[in-house]
């Protein structure tokens, strides 16, 4: 007889306090090592399209403030007069920033810069006056949020309007507003601020200080290159503040090599000659084989606060740009360096220049 025994009952653990008390611990570490970079592949996109957005903004102040002065364009700088809270008149150097805040629905920030300028300079009746601390706020139009020395800064500015050709002597610094139209001799003859100086000038950029002869307006760059190719505004990491004056802060542009203003050719720089100052297409010389080529754009990240005026921001492989069209994109820091250059000159195909083709970019 075969003897049955009974089954043997199997006790089942739960689970504990303990294992609860792990679990909980692994999923709040890897929350903590994981969680920041999707929150960061996120926040990235939508930063660079606050980017675009306040590019774009501020780029629309531009064109509005053309709009409102029969297209003429706010100057790189210009100084106004003012007579602040105290009754003292004089004058306030404005940076183009400065002279589209109305535009930009920030009047009454242009108002108290007014109201409270403070004298630092000069003799009654006529002072030399500067913006009051407490006018120097950070403005959010003029921040990219990726510009961490720029977002939330007061005084911060992320966006400079394209200045042209620059003389290399003035490239990395102009505190004293010396690149100005015509300061450049082009013809060889050694003479500077000629008609003919002038105008080969306004051909290589956009925003200019005032000269006699000539006002910057969207209409010029209209009737040249045209201003759907034709840069206004980009971001860069090394700009000054928006109430600064000086060129290497508040614009951007290309060096070029001169002696006393005298603009050199040949062997000496990457233009071809007197005949087509602006081709840098010609054979033998070419801008890749130019040294330094601290104009490229993303060049010299770790330069000092204005000392790189060319394109660079925070955003992976190039730039924020805007046109003079209004229209905005993101330009690769790898575009060919002539491309580049065709789209940082308003008027450059009556200069030797070779026309661009939409594709090109």
């Amino acid at each position: 007889m075969k003897l049955i025994l009974p089954a043997r009952s199997q006790s089942r653990r739960g689970i504990g306090r303990v294992d609860v008390i792990v679990v909980l611990a692994v999923c709040v570490l890897l929350c903590a090592i994981i969680g920041p970079g999707l929150l960061q592949n996120k926040r990235g996109p939508a930063r660079v399209m606050r980017c675009l957005n306040n590019l774009r903004q501020v780029g629309l102040g531009v064109i509005n403030y053309s709009s409102n002065y029969n297209g003429e364009l706010p100057f790189l700088s210009k100084d106004v007069e003012v007579t602040n809270a105290s009754g003292k008149k004089g004058t306030i150097p404005m940076s183009w920033q400065m002279q589209i805040l109305p535009t930009l629905d920030a009047t009454a920030v242009l108002k108290n810069i007014k109201k409270n300028a403070v004298v630092v300079s000069g003799e009654d009746p006529v002072f030399r006056m500067e913006i009051a601390e407490t006018e120097r706020i950070w403005l959010p139009e003029f921040a990219c949020p990726d510009d961490t020395d720029s977002d939330r800064t007061p005084g911060g500015l992320s966006y400079v309007a394209n200045a042209g050709f620059i003389s290399r002597s003035l490239y990395h610094g102009d505190p004293k507003g010396k690149h100005q139209i015509g300061k450049l001799s082009w013809d060889g003859n050694n003479a500077s601020d000629e008609p003919e100086d002038v105008i080969v000038s306004t051909a290589t950029g956009v925003f200019w200080r005032a000269h006699p002869s000539f006002k910057p307006s969207l209409d010029f760059v209209g009737t040249g290159d045209g201003m759907s190719t034709t840069l206004m505004l980009t971001e860069n990491l090394q700009a000054g503040l928006w109430y600064d004056t000086d060129t290497a802060k508040i614009g951007f542009g290309l060096p070029i090599n001169d002696r006393n203003g005298q603009v050199l050719f040949g062997a000496e720089t990457f233009f071809e000659s007197v005949k087509s100052p602006l081709n840098t297409q010609f054979s033998g010389g070419t801008l890749t084989s130019s040294a330094p080529q601290d104009w490229r754009i993303n060049a010299g990240l770790k330069a000092k606060t204005g000392t790189q005026p060319r394109p660079s921001s925070n955003h992976e492989g190039g730039v924020n740009v805007m046109f003079c069209d209004g229209s905005v994109r993101f330009l690769n820091e790898k575009i060919d360096p002539h491309v580049y250059v065709k789209l940082l000159t308003p008027n450059g195909v009556s200069y030797g220049e070779r026309p661009l083709q939409t594709s090109d970019f």
